[in-house]
């Protein structure tokens, strides 16, 4: 550990974070919600930086080699879609495994920030897809008669099944079923 984060956890001066995105109003955003956090300082300066805090809409094998370049201590990253190859497009180039940007809020963004591990908690409200392919499930219908109803494939489905079943730790369809019923969700 670097003695400036050793002073950032002993409380001493705040962890400075330079954020990095080519979508303005993204980096607007976080800058926000990093603002109201008395242990974390927003620099613009990535020299000034003890984390590079990286948005991204999906992170690519170029994108991970430009911000593994860039001299940061650490580099934490934050993707709008994240898919099965993510996780081992940022291991290739040294980096941790992007944060889906819909699980982030000031909290979990913060924890992140200073070391810890992502709070893997479930967003209050499924998207509509996710609530269509629960209902059609909840219905009896198969893995292939959601894909024919939701007009894709069955691999899409099952993959889509998949996410619900981890961002809400699930075990399985049944399972899912039954805990959108009892939340009032279907």
């Amino acid at each position: 550990m670097s003695s400036a984060i050793a002073l950032v956890d002993a409380g001493i001066e705040p962890l400075r974070v330079a954020v990095d995105s080519r979508d303005l109003i993204s980096a607007a955003g976080v800058t926000h919600l990093l603002k109201s956090s008395p242990r974390v300082r927003v620099v613009s300066d990535r020299a000034e930086a003890h984390v590079l805090l990286a948005v991204v809409n999906e992170l690519c094998a170029q994108q991970a080699a430009r911000l593994k370049a860039i001299a940061a201590p650490r580099v934490v990253v934050i993707a709008a879609r994240v898919h099965d190859l993510t996780p081992s497009i940022a291991a290739q180039a040294g980096l941790a495994a992007p944060v889906r940007r819909a699980d982030v809020n000031t909290e979990r963004l913060e924890r992140l920030l200073l070391g810890g591990q992502p709070v893997k908690e479930a967003p209050s409200v499924l998207s509509d897809r996710d609530l269509q392919l629960l209902r059609l499930l909840a219905e009896g219908a198969t893995i292939a008669e959601v894909a024919q109803r939701l007009f894709c494939s069955e691999r899409t489905v099952k993959y889509a099944l998949h996410q619900v079943l981890e961002r809400f730790g699930l075990r399985n369809r049944v399972h899912a079923v039954a805990w959108a019923i009892r939340s009032g969700l279907l």
